[in-house]
């Protein structure tokens, strides 16, 4: 992952293109800051697993996220439908006090909703019910469930249960990942 990036960042600037403090790009999804000190730019990535959104040097957490993710594409044969780190989902209000959760790609991502619906099978709401549901940073829903992270850039359509082990579903019918990757077909650079 990081020659991804690098190589990205390289083609960039060749085309004359300079990165100054402030620029953000997105590998995936996750996106990644230029800071720039005293020594020079640098590039700076989230810390995973801070439900706030800090920037820092290390970025190699971030980078595994973002391979995890290619991976999971790469054994269902799915394109990625992008949403990125700082969208947010509809989640059921009393999430965290539940222990089975379930996603729901219910849409594409449009403006700052990434299309996620995130519920629990023992939540005790109406999930029908528009006052027992509210928008959630997926940032901070994924360091609150890192189970759904692998799963983020799944098209429309797609739900992954996570009662006991997790169940993909397509459609509601159950869907079994590829044994391995070899031979699977190369998926598009996000960045």
């Amino acid at each position: 992952m990081v020659d991804v990036m690098e190589a990205w960042l390289e083609r960039t600037a060749s085309h004359g293109q300079a990165f100054v403090d402030g620029d953000e790009f997105r590998l995936g999804f996750i996106w990644f800051r230029i800071a720039e000190d005293h020594k020079g730019l640098r590039v700076t990535s989230p810390r995973v697993g801070d439900p706030a959104l800090i920037y820092v040097d290390d970025c190699s957490e971030a980078l595994r996220l973002v391979a995890m993710q290619r991976k999971m594409l790469e054994r269902f044969e799915l394109e990625a439908e992008l949403c990125n780190c700082k969208q947010t989902a509809l989640v059921v209000r009393d999430l965290d006090h539940c222990q089975t959760t379930f996603i729901d790609r219910l849409a594409s991502e449009v403006g700052d909703r990434s299309g996620w619906y995130v519920g629990a099978h023992d939540s005790k709401l109406d999930v029908t019910a528009p006052e027992n549901l509210k928008l959630v940073s997926l940032w901070t829903l994924m360091s609150r469930r890192p189970e759904i992270v692998p799963y983020l850039l799944f098209p429309a359509g797609w739900q992954v249960s996570f009662a006991g082990s997790s169940v993909v579903m397509r459609g509601r019918e159950v869907v079994k990942p590829l044994a391995s990757t070899e031979g699977a077909k190369t998926l598009p650079r996000s960045a």
